[in-house]
């Protein structure tokens, strides 16, 4: 297996930052390196201001404070990670930006293994133009933030079988727990996520309350969605909904007027712990209003069919049941529970949801439609229904090209 001991990462925003924090912080040499003079300068502050924040809450021992000064350290320019044995691309969700970082990486002599921290773009995408050698390549989506959550989903592909186990070692060895999913834009997280931050902004739309909207999704012990959008990014989630529809072809996705108005310039969702006005007059809901039961059944509704996509997209029912509890913290495997109440109940909740949405609807899965028809389920005996694996994934070229 190729030992991974030197490590580099491109890309210096709050998810490439925290991931260099993390490789050094676990004793690994990490050179780092940013296209932005500004973020390259600010290096050292961040490094300890980030320091100081773990130790107030008890989150970094010594040996890891006195790792993360003396292992992370800047490079002037790409040449500086030529030698290192894993490099992690961390730039902006654009296809073209990080095709550009391969070939520069490639031209400066780094041979080693190269990780990508897409959150949406496939490999088969990032693969396609031959820019670097596919044997060494790999998506590892670590979860926001960083630093506190332990999940990583991993795609390896056909990568060579020593890499990849190399990639699933290193992660391992940094405190962290990898998750091998297929080659699906969004992978499982964020094709649950997004589908649900979407909604939570169509709700806004239809009259819903900010801090309606979070108390519903506390109350049924869901992420509450509004108050992760001050710590995603608006203009994140843009990027992110964008790549996510170019490559799967699901328009729900792109269906939020009120996105595109609040990813120009992010604003927050509240001010001083209350929900921010600006965001009212943005969603220019005219007078309309929702209760609370039909916010509540259309969050639930939106986690529920954005699964059941992914699985139709051709994920196995096991893992995004895994992904849905352990990392998003879903109260109950989405499919495991549609095998409890049977697809046509969803399918009448996805119903009702549509009827409040009015104009752009959340499509019905055709996978979920025939699984009612034909009285199917993901699971038999704790296994994978073999019908689903003649059913599902039919529409799985969206998901890579």
């Amino acid at each position: 297996m190729t030992d991974i001991r030197k490590v580099g990462v491109v890309g210096l925003g709050v998810m490439g930052f925290d991931i260099a924090f993390l490789y050094a912080m676990k004793g690994f040499q990490t050179i780092v390196y940013d296209a932005s003079k500004a973020v390259m300068n600010s290096l050292g502050d961040r490094r300890e201001q980030t320091i100081d924040r773990l130790q107030k809450r008890n989150r970094i021992g010594d040996t890891e404070t006195e790792n993360i000064r003396n292992l992370l350290t800047a490079s002037p320019g790409l040449g500086g990670l030529a030698k290192m044995d894993l490099v992690t691309e961390a730039v902006s969700e654009n296809s073209k930006t990080k095709l550009a970082v391969y070939r520069a990486l490639r031209d400066a002599g780094f041979s080693g293994i190269l990780t990508t921290n897409t959150s949406s773009v496939t490999r088969a995408t990032l693969l396609a133009s031959g820019d670097y050698d596919r044997g060494k390549f790999a998506l590892t989506h670590f979860f926001n933030p960083v630093l506190y959550t332990q999940m990583v989903e991993v795609v390896k592909g056909d990568m060579a079988a020593t890499q990849g186990d190399a990639v699933i070692s290193f992660l391992k060895e940094i405190g962290r727990q990898p998750v091998e999913t297929h080659d699906i834009s969004g992978f499982v997280s964020n094709g649950i996520l997004m589908v649900y931050a979407v909604m939570a902004l169509r709700l806004l739309e239809r009259g819903a309350r900010i801090d309606a909207v979070d108390q519903a999704a506390k109350e049924l012990k869901l992420l509450p969605p509004l108050i992760s959008f001050d710590s995603w990014k608006p203009s994140i989630v843009e990027d992110v909904t964008r790549v996510m529809f170019e490559l799967r072809g699901d328009a729900f996705l792109r269906s939020s007027k009120l996105l595109a108005r609040v990813a120009k310039d992010n604003p927050t969702f509240y001010v001083d712990r209350l929900p921010n006005p600006k965001i009212y007059e943005l969603a220019e809901a005219r007078g309309r209003t929702l209760d609370d039961e039909s916010i509540k059944r259309s969050l639930q509704t939106s986690m529920i069919i954005a699964a059941v996509r992914v699985a139709e997209l051709g994920e196995s029912p096991a893992t995004v049941d895994f992904v849905a509890t352990e990392g998003i913290k879903m109260p109950e495997p989405p499919l495991k529970g549609i095998d409890g109440i049977g697809p046509a109940a969803v399918l009448d909740d996805l119903e009702k949801t549509n009827l409040q949405l009015g104009d752009q609807p959340m499509p019905v899965p055709a996978l979920l439609t025939r699984m009612a028809e034909e009285k199917q389920t993901f699971y038999k005996s704790d296994q994978t229904n073999p019908w689903l694996l003649a059913h599902a994934g039919r529409t799985q070229t969206h998901a890579s090209h």
